[in-house]
């Protein structure tokens, strides 16, 4: 992909691929269905791994073959068991050097970490005897997802003990943009000819190169929504539910000298994830407990307040509704999204009195990565979705976010004066899915 990067090209060992048209294949993959100390949170889940290789579904995705679909819970999940609770896969066989690829769509929110990354470890308690091995892509980084990480480790036993190099990439684009990109690296471990190190590629431009800290052991490969209690880092998961897509994977494997590593676990575990078979694949709403099935406020992970809708002015949730009645005002706010992207708001109400209820969408600017962060307005959708007097409807509209300083989106349900409202659903989705 980048011979020209180094001093001789690479020897092609061999070349795995997998574009799922037969499913997640039980003797390849394994679904992750575990729980590690490491992280604080519910781990993964068998259940949150689907598939399809329906092709008509697969077609509406502008894919071919099958799909892998990873379910991502965040802090609104209804569930308290599922919240923070991520999925992915792992390959049963262990790969070396080469390049490193995978055709995706990210998980859209915040808070979670959508990655690929190579691991093994032979967990030696001590350093000098660890035999260890990462390269890591991940994002979004700082809770912005116009940035990835690049990272790789040689060794590593905690913070304090290990041999890394990580740095952080600007994107061309936003990587939650709904389309998909290919996320890539070459791995290379030909010290002998000057052909060490390992290059970031996105959608098949070089973006990053380090040239220190490279492992020396063959790993498995991972694709993966998980989280990580680092609210700096990735943001707060303040969303119900999310996915991320997996198109295929290639691995180009080359004859650079390598180290064998093994993968016991990975070849006697079997979870194979649930096929969608005729149903269709699950996208993205945005908006979290958009039916008003619950309370407005609950509890995230920590068991500490959160709430999926600010309401003012008298706005209340009742037997599954959102009553508003007079001037009110209902809000949520959806981070890390950005200008260019069109959104389908979906509103199903309706509205007595002489006012009427408006929808609409609010730019905000301001970093997302705090636990209570300050958002600024940066301009209001000249589209609005109104409702007066009359029968209960449903309204779409689509909504193109214009103002380009635009960083995070606020749905905005407003009711005038002598207005009473009731609001059934409200649903969003990302118009280029």
């Amino acid at each position: 992909m980048a011979e020209d990067r180094w001093n001789h090209p690479p020897v092609v060992k061999g070349v795995f691929y997998d574009d799922f048209s037969e499913g997640i294949r039980g003797g390849v993959w394994r679904a992750l269905h575990e729980k590690w100390a490491s992280q604080n949170n519910n781990g993964y889940s068998e259940d949150n791994c689907l598939y399809t290789t329906n092709a008509r579904e697969v077609e509406k995705m502008g894919a071919n073959g099958g799909i892998v679909v990873i379910r991502s819970n965040g802090d609104l999940s209804p569930q308290k068991e599922r919240k923070r609770q991520g999925g992915g896969i792992v390959t049963k066989r262990l790969f070396g050097p080469g390049l490193y690829e995978a055709r995706m769509k990210v998980v859209p929110r915040v808070g979670q970490c959508s990655a690929i990354w190579t691991y093994f470890n032979d967990w030696a308690p001590a350093m000098e005897d660890r035999k260890y091995s990462e390269i890591d892509v991940e994002m979004p980084h700082g809770g912005d997802y116009r940035k990835f990480s690049g990272t790789t480790y040689e060794n590593y036993v905690n913070a304090e003990q290990k041999i890394s190099s990580s740095q952080v990439v600007d994107c061309p684009v936003p990587l939650n943009d709904g389309k998909w990109h290919v996320f890539a690296f070459e791995w290379r471990t030909d010290r002998e000819n000057g052909d060490e190190g390992i290059v970031w590629y996105l959608d098949g431009k070089p973006v990053l190169t380090i040239r220190e800290a490279v492992p020396h052991y063959t790993a498995t490969f991972w694709l993966a929504s998980l989280f990580q209690d680092s609210p700096a880092w990735l943001g707060v998961p303040r969303f119900e539910t999310a996915y991320m897509y997996v198109d295929w994977v290639r691995i180009t494997e080359y004859a650079d000298p390598c180290l064998p590593g093994f993968a016991e676990k990975e070849s006697r575990l079997t979870y194979k994830g649930t096929d969608l078979q005729n149903a269709p694949i699950p996208k993205t709403d945005y908006i979290a407990n958009g039916s008003f099935s619950r309370p407005a406020r609950s509890e995230d992970f920590k068991g500490n307040r959160i709430d999926s809708w600010e309401l003012d002015g008298g706005a209340q949730i009742s037997e599954g509704v959102l009553r508003m009645q007079g001037k009110s005002r209902v809000t949520q706010t959806i981070e890390a999204q950005y200008a260019g992207f069109v959104f389908e708001l979906c509103v199903d109400a309706e509205a007595a009195g002489e006012g009427r209820l408006e929808v609409y969408l609010e730019s905000l600017s301001g970093k997302a990565n705090t636990l209570e962060p300050v958002f600024r307005e940066e301009g209001r959708s000249g589209k609005k979705i109104c409702f007066t007097s009359g029968k209960r409807m449903k309204k779409r509209a689509a909504f193109r976010i214009e103002e380009k300083n635009t960083e995070h989106l606020r749905v905005v349900l407003e009711t005038s004066e002598g207005t009473a409202a009731n609001v059934y659903g409200v649903h969003m989705n990302l118009q280029s899915e």
